[in-house]
């Protein structure tokens, strides 16, 4: 698709966006739950023409109703909270029921047996939700209000209540995106009170770039739940789970909150390789208000949190260094740079929100959330306390985000109901390095001198415009929606390499001074940094879903949809040129042996269509069970970084890699003036690019599960789950280059060998690149070849609250396949060998994110003496762990970010599967114990936490080179030591 005909479809779409805006416009209603039921006489008889009042208890909000033909009710699109329900039909008595709690994304169940008008004409009945949503084929998990304030949560970060649900686990490092059934993080999404909070640049959550931080404090949440599989057609841009949050909203009473949680060194235990957590300190404190404007009408709420968090990040390299000198550095002994260093923490998050009623018909609701992220040592995605990188391979790091969403939900009639959102977005995060020294990456050891990718910075611009609409008509509820998402990159500057980065596969070639690789960015033909700034980047993503949940009996609910997406991506900044300043000319495909010229675009994705249907069962009609299964097809979106944005090539500013002989320690002026010739002969300079086939990953997801009320609030169920993925991504962030001649033939374990992008000797200069498009350097393509598959098994137990006690407990089985790219959270970014079809085939296996058994309960009990105490435990089996070599078997000169080849060695004349070992097991246990005091309206909690009781090592290994002499040694550790919080929280009521 041309430019000018993108933007006349973009044109096209914005204007139909509008067009269904002005009508009834409709969205994903992600933050609302909905209420059904039957009315009937006492004989059983339908009772048609009843006036069902649904109230809200703490804020008067209402909602009128009338029943069908077959005496059904239907309220979607309730806000989240306590009601009661009232009934009036002439000549029945009037029933009211007691509090009825709807969840977010629920659909509850209450029916109404009305006797004759009596003398008595007023009757009030216990009305208990069912334990078990029978008109669901959805998968999800719920957390309540009492999981919410009870559990003990490591930070407070809301989010690690995902955590808690199977098929979930956390991507390894710092980055916050979340996995759930066999999917990367990067295809997760968070919702916000209905809004995406998932950064479509960065595949991050909004306001937690790079960083696990908390973004909206704990005290504004209202409500959690995670959907996991079996998404009607209103959900997408998710190929594995959404993460689903409502906040909190004020009430006509007024309540308020006050809190400090406290950890100090005296209350942490020695790290697993024994160093002490010096100066170690975390204070975290806020509260909340929230009250009525104009009693029944106008409500606000508000909420603050704040932490200061000081700690040592430990350097512990690998390998022992101690006597190993770098003066050319001024380095005498590399065992000077191991030990502690401050790091300090400061965030903060300003929370508000205003709900008003127009009339009895439309609300209106105004959310604004700030967050910001001060971070001094940050250590640049690693995610450990202790890592193996010197403190001058830190960075200073800030991250601030502002979240504004504006809805407004309309009941238009008795049968139809509209939900109208805007999503406004600002974020940025400038990040500093802490030297001007080049980049050491050592394989086996660790790191020193200026990360490569700093410094950098970024802004991002978003608007979401979301809409949907609902049409109640005979036993069918209609639904249908648009969302149109936009985001913007500015000021964008990720110049990586600038101050160049040498490569070294072990500690011996360090100290010989025989680095396999360099790479130096530089800047010539009147090109500076300040020009390499993108601006103006857009990408634009539609939505449409159309969906139907049919009751087709009493006991039979069938709900089927189809949904549209679509992403349209702008394209690089500079166009792709060779170094003879010409377009970039052609080289090969995955799968092709022949050239084909280098797009000088990105092309769209508008081929994304998403059947599902789902079936739930209730074969009792008791409420007491549920057979569910669900069908459909999935897409994810593509983060915008794996993607050229800034253009990569000769005439703006590129990284060259030149190959041995290098010079060291000297590098060279990276900055050529206008008409000045480079201080060196550059080799061909490298291009990244998009291949024109690529696609965003299609997912397939069918599951099959059953629920069982076996005693009153204790359900226990199982559900199947099996995804098979095509279109997954392979290149892009991991540098495969297809810039080489074809593979000449296979090895005896059918390997491709002979892909000659490598050395020739030449007259006088040593060795030099030969390369099938002499113009180039490495041709790095994003492709989408790759594929994956995934099962897993899940026995669950749940038992809500009832007589003091909760608890949710879950067993899940799995097995994770794929051949495609890990996240860029793993490691040196392991993919798979080779990128040449059919030979990419042979890396299907086990996958990075295989975990094959996994455990997780967590539970809340009320004792005597105002005492509370709560948990989580958590254990699994270890993940699967890589082996690769240094030796380029095939010659295709892939590598890792360490500049390091992991083509699959053969071992013991056994060729290694991709992912061939395991990590150790993991198991952590949490604690919180809780008492409280009433005085009158006040409350006092005091409150002891404990993280990781039993203080396990969990131990991991990040050197996965066979030939490394500490591969596979345990070089970092997963989670937190033993430590302990106290805390004080004030509460009115």
């Amino acid at each position: 698709m041309t430019k000018e005909r993108m933007k006349h479809t973009s044109r096209i779409l914005i204007v139909l966006v509008l067009v269904l805006s002005s009508l009834t416009l409709s969205a994903q209603v992600l933050d609302r739950g909905d209420l059904t039921g039957i009315v009937r006489d006492e004989s059983g008889a339908a009772l048609s023409g009843t006036t069902i009042t649904i109230t809200q208890t703490q804020t008067g909000f209402s909602r009128i109703v009338v029943t069908d033909n077959s005496g059904r009710y239907r309220a979607p699109l309730l806000p989240v909270g306590s009601y009661v329900i009232k009934t009036n039909l002439p000549g029945f008595a009037t029933v009211t029921s007691n509090e009825v709690v709807i969840p977010v994304g629920s659909s509850i169940i209450i029916n109404f047996s009305l006797p004759i008008a009596r003398i008595t004409e007023a009757v009030t009945i216990t009305a208990t939700p069912p334990a078990i949503q029978t008109r669901r084929s959805i998968v999800s998990t719920n957390l309540n209000q009492t999981a919410i304030a009870t559990l003990p949560i490591n930070g407070r970060d809301f989010r690690d209540f995902a955590l808690l649900t199977p098929g979930a686990q956390q991507t390894p490092g710092l980055r916050s995106p979340i996995r759930f059934g066999g999917q990367q993080g990067d295809y997760s999404m968070l919702s916000v009170d209905g809004a995406d909070m998932t950064n479509p640049f960065f595949a991050e959550y909004t306001g937690s770039l790079e960083t696990r931080n908390f973004t909206i404090s704990q005290e504004a949440v209202q409500e959690f739940q995670i959907l996991t599989n079996g998404f009607d057609a209103e959900f997408g841009r998710s190929t594995g789970g959404v993460i689903n949050v409502v906040t909190k909203s004020g009430t006509n009473n007024i309540r308020s909150s006050a809190f400090i949680f406290l950890k100090d060194e005296e209350l942490t235990a020695n790290d697993p390789f024994g160093n002490p957590p010096t100066e170690f300190s975390r204070q975290q404190f806020g509260g909340s208000f929230g009250g009525p404007i104009a009693k029944d009408k106008a409500f606000l709420f508000f909420a603050v949190d704040f932490q200061d968090a000081d700690g040592p990040i430990t350097t512990q390299f690998s390998r022992d260094v101690k006597g190993v000198s770098i003066p050319e550095f001024g380095i005498k002994d590399m065992r000077n740079l191991e030990g502690q260093t401050p790091q300090k923490q400061d965030l903060q998050t300003f929370f508000g929100r205003v709900d008003f009623d127009i009339g009895k018909t439309h609300r209106l609701t105004v959310r604004a959330n700030y967050s910001k992220n001060n971070t001094n040592s940050f250590t640049g995605g690693r995610g450990q306390s202790v890592v193996n990188a010197s403190p001058d391979n830190f960075e200073n790091f800030s991250n601030s985000a502002l979240s504004i969403v504006t809805s407004v939900t309309s009941v238009i009639s008795t049968n139809k109901f509209n939900e109208f959102k805007y999503h406004f977005v600002f974020e940025d995060r400038p990040r500093n390095a802490r030297s001007n020294n080049p980049e050491h990456q050592i394989a086996d050891t660790g790191s020193f001198g200026r990360r490569f990718f700093l410094p950098l910075t970024g802004d991002t611009i978003r608007h979401q415009l979301t809409n949907s609409f609902s049409y109640l008509v005979g036993n069918h509820d209609v639904k249908l929606g648009v969302d149109w998402n936009s985001v913007q990159l500015t000021n964008n500057s990720f110049i990586g390499f600038a101050a160049g980065t040498y490569f070294f596969n072990t500690l011996e070639d360090l100290q010989s001074r025989t680095p396999a690789g360099m790479a130096q960015r530089f800047f010539i033909n009147g090109f500076t940094p300040e020009t390499h700034v993108t601006n103006n980047y857009w990408t634009h993503e539609l939505g449409l879903f159309i969906q139907d949940r049919w009751q087709v009996w009493s006991n039979l609910t069938v709900s089927y949809g189809l949904r549209f997406e679509a992403q349209y991506n702008s394209d690089p900044k500079f166009p792709i040129l060779g170094s003879d300043g010409k377009p970039a000319g052609a080289v090969r495909r995955p799968g092709s042996m022949t050239l084909q010229p280098v797009p000088q675009s990105i092309a769209n994705d508008t081929n994304n269509w998403g059947p599902r249907l789902g079936v739930s069962w209730d074969p009792t009609e008791e409420g007491r069970t549920v057979v569910r299964g669900s069908v459909g097809l999935y897409y994810g979106r593509t983060a915008q970084i794996f993607m050229p944005t800034g253009g990569a090539n000769f005439q703006s500013a590129t990284a060259f890699l030149f190959p041995p002989p290098l010079p060291y320690p000297e590098l060279f002026p990276s900055i050529v003036p206008p008409g000045k010739e480079p201080p060196v002969d550059l080799p061909a300079g490298s291009i990244s690019f998009v291949d024109e086939n690529f696609n965003n990953p299609r997912v397939l997801v069918l599951n099959a599960g059953v629920e069982h009320e076996i005693l009153k609030g204790l359900v226990l169920g199982l559900d199947l789950v099996y995804s098979h993925t095509a279109n997954a991504r392979v290149g892009g962030f991991l540098p495969f280059d297809m810039n080489t001649f074809p593979p000449t033939g296979t090895d005896e374990f059918k390997r491709p060998i002979g892909v000659d992008s490598g050395f020739t000797d030449s007259d006088s200069d040593g060795k030099i690149f030969r390369r099938q498009n002499a113009k180039l350097g490495a041709a790095n393509i994003l492709s989408s070849i790759g594929k994956a598959r995934y099962k897993s098994v899940t026995l669950s137990g749940r038992k809500s609250f009832f007589e003091g006690t909760q608890f949710q407990g879950f067993y899940t089985w799995s097995r994770d396949k794929s051949n495609a790219d890990t996240e860029r959270d793993v490691g040196v970014f392991l993919g798979p060998s080779s990128p040449f079809l059919p030979s990419i085939q042979k890396d299907f296996g086990i996958d990075e994110r295989d975990i094959s058994h996994r455990f997780i309960f967590q539970g809340t009990t009320e004792l005597p003496f105002n005492l509370l105490l709560s948990g989580i435990v958590n254990l699994r089996s270890g993940r699967s762990a890589p082996g690769y070599t240094f030796n380029d078997v095939n010659g295709d000169n892939a590598t890792g970010t360490v500049g390091n080849h992991f083509d699959r060695p053969v071992l013991e004349g056994q060729l290694l599967p991709r992912f061939a070992f395991r990590q150790p097991n993991f198991y952590s246990v949490d604690m919180r114990f809780m008492w409280t005091g009433e005085f009158e309206k006040n409350n006092l909690d005091i409150l002891f936490e404990i993280f990781n009781l039993l203080n396990n090592s969990n131990f991991e290994s990040t050197i996965f080179n066979v030939q490394a002499v500490n591969f596979l040694d345990h070089n970092t550790f997963v989670g937190t030591q033993r430590t302990a919080q106290i805390g004080i929280k004030w509460r009115f009521e």
